[in-house]
C-alpha cells in the first residue's frame, strides 16, 4: 500500500550542497555527528561528550546558512517537544530543585534545536542516504574496534567499569546507552543496505550483535528482537497482505507462549544464575531482580508525583528526591513515559502522548512512501529506520532513551523520509555562502 499524491520531484535533478558554503559545512558537521555518535567520553560539563562538537557545529552552520540564504526551516516535533519543554520549565521553577531541572531544559533545548538543523540539511540532495550510510559504516568499524578490544584485552577501550563488572561499555558510558545504540546501527545497516556487498554487510551485522552481547543487557536483546520481529511483520505484510501478516504474528505469539510452558522463565532465569557464564549470568540471570527493582521505582515515582502535584516535580529530579525523602531505592524514573508525568507533570505527559503520535504518523508515511521516489530514493529500506524507532519507544518503558543523542537521528530521519522534497529549493552557491 503507497501513499496517493502528486508526483514527487526527482532528488536526483536537484543540485547537491557545493563546496566552500555554509551549507556544505553543514552537511559535512552532521555526518561527523554520524560518525562520533558513540564517542561520549571524556564527559564535559551539563553532560556534554565529543560527539557535541560536531552537534553544535551543525547548528551553527544550518543557522549561517539560512540566514544567508533566505530559507525557511521546518522543526518537526517543535509542538510536541516544545510543549514538554515548557512544562519541563515550569515544574522546575516551581519544584524544589531548579538548578537540575532548568540544565535538563537546556539540553532539550539544545536537542531540539539539532533536530531542526539535521531535518533541514537531510532533506538537501544526496544527503540523508550520505548520512545513513556513514551511520552505518562508521557503527560497523566502532563494533570492530570494541570486539577486538574485547579480544586483546585492552581495559581503555572496552569501556569497563568497576560499577558495571564484566559489561563492556566501549565509550558509551552506560550497558542500556551502549546496546541501545548498537541495536539501533543494526537496523540503520539493515535501512541502508550499506557496506553495498552482502558479505561485508553480514561481516558487520556479526559485529554489531557481538557488541550487544558484550554489553550484557536484556534490554537490547529485547530491543533486537523487536525491531527483526517488526521488520518479518512488513514483510510478511508486503508479501502476503493484512492476512499473512497477521498469521504471522499469531504464529510467533503461539511459539512464545509454547516455549514459556514447556520451560517457564523462572527456570531459565534458575539456569542462568548457575551456568557460571557471565553474560547469562548478568543478563537472564539477574533479569528477576531488575523486574523487582523496576515496580518499586514506579511505585515510588507516583509517590512523587501525588507529593508533588500536577505540575510535577521538575525534569531530571527523581533521582535526588528519592534519595532526600527516604525512599529505600532511589534512581532515575528510567521510565520516559512515567518521568513525563511525574516530573514535567499533566502537560508534559500530554506533549508526550502528542510527541509519540505525531511520530507513529510519520512513520506510517515512511512506511507507505512510493519505493524509490522523494527521499525513499535515499534508503534502500526505510522500514529498518521505522523499526529502530519501535524498538527505542518500547525501550522508554524501562529506560529513559528520549535524550539519547540517536534517538532523534531516528525521529529526524523518518520525519524527512515522511515529507515530500521540495521542488523550489534554491540552488546551493547562490547567496548561501
Amino acid at each position: 500500500m503507497t501513499v496517493r499524491t502528486r508526483p514527487l520531484p526527482a532528488l536526483a535533478e536537484l543540485p547537491r550542497p557545493a563546496r566552500g558554503t555554509a551549507e556544505r559545512a553543514a552537511v559535512l558537521a552532521a555526518a561527523g555527528a554520524m560518525v562520533f555518535q558513540p564517542i561520549l567520553r571524556p564527559a564535559g560539563p551539563g553532560n556534554s561528550s565529543p560527539v557535541d562538537l560536531f552537534t553544535a557545529a551543525t547548528i551553527v552552520f544550518v543557522a549561517l546558512w539560512a540566514a544567508t540564504s533566505g530559507r525557511k526551516l521546518g522543526a518537526p516535533y517543535l509542538l510536541s517537544f516544545g510543549l514538554m519543554i515548557v512544562a519541563g520549565g515550569i515544574a522546575g521553577l516551581a519544584g524544589p530543585l531548579p538548578r537540575t531541572s532548568l540544565l535538563e531544559v537546556f539540553q532539550d533545548l539544545v536537542l531540539i534545536a539539532w533536530a531542526v538543523a539535521l531535518y533541514n540539511i537531510a532533506r538537501r540532495p544526496g544527503v540523508l542516504g550520505m548520512l545513513t550510510a556513514t551511520f552505518a559504516y562508521s557503527s560497523i568499524v566502532w563494533a570492530t574496534v570494541l570486539v577486538v578490544a574485547s579480544l586483546a584485552h585492552i581495559t581503555p577501550l572496552e569501556g569497563i567499569s568497576a560499577a558495571e563488572g564484566n559489561r563492556l561499555l566501549f565509550t558509551l558510558g552506560d550497558p542500556n546507552y551502549a546496546s541501545a545504540y548498537w541495536v539501533v546501527s543494526l537496523l540503520v545497516v539493515f535501512a541502508a543496505k550499506r557496506p553495498r556487498h552482502w558479505a561485508a554487510r553480514w561481516f558487520g551485522y556479526a559485529m554489531l550483535v557481538w557488541a550487544i552481547v558484550l554489553s550484557e543487557s536484556n534490554g537490547g536483546v529485547l530491543e533486537l528482537g523487536i525491531g527483526l520481529g517488526f521488520l518479518a511483520l512488513v514483510a510478511s505484510y508486503r508479501r502476503r497482505g493484512l492476512v499473512g501478516a497477521l498469521a504471522l504474528a499469531v504464529s510467533l505469539a503461539a511459539v512464545a507462549g509454547l516455549g514459556l510452558r514447556l520451560v517457564p522463565f523462572s527456570q531459565v532465569q534458575t539456569w542462568a544464575l548457575q551456568s557460571g557464564q557471565s553474560y547469562l549470568v548478568n543478563s537472564l540471570g539477574r533479569s528477576n531482580g531488575s523486574s523487582s527493582q523496576r515496580a518499586l521505582l514506579i511505585q515510588e515515582s507516583m509517590g512523587l508525583y501525588h507529593a508533588d502535584g500536577v505540575l510535577g516535580s521538575g525534569p531530571r529530579t527523581t533521582k535526588q528526591l528519592l534519595i532526600d525523602r527516604n525512599y529505600p531505592y532511589a534512581k532515575e524514573a528510567h521510565d520516559d513515559y512515567l518521568a513525563a508525568l511525574t516530573e514535567r507533570g499533566v502537560a508534559g505527559a500530554a506533549g508526550m502522548v502528542l510527541l509519540v503520535l505525531v511520530a507513529a504518523w510519520r512513520a506510517s508515511r515512511a512506511l507507505r512512501a512510493p519505493p524509490a521516489a522523494g527521499f525513499a530514493a535515499e534508503v534502500a529500506r526505510p522500514a529498518g529506520l521505522v523499526a529502530a524507532l519501535l524498538a527505542m519507544a518500547v525501550a522508554g518503558t524501562y529506560y529513559q532513551v528520549l535524550h539519547f543523542r540517536f534517538v532523534w537521528i531516528l525521529l529526524v530521519f523518518v520525519a524527512v523520509l515522511a515529507s515530500r522534497p521540495d521542488a523550489d529549493q534554491p540552488a546551493p552557491g547562490r547567496g548561501s555562502r
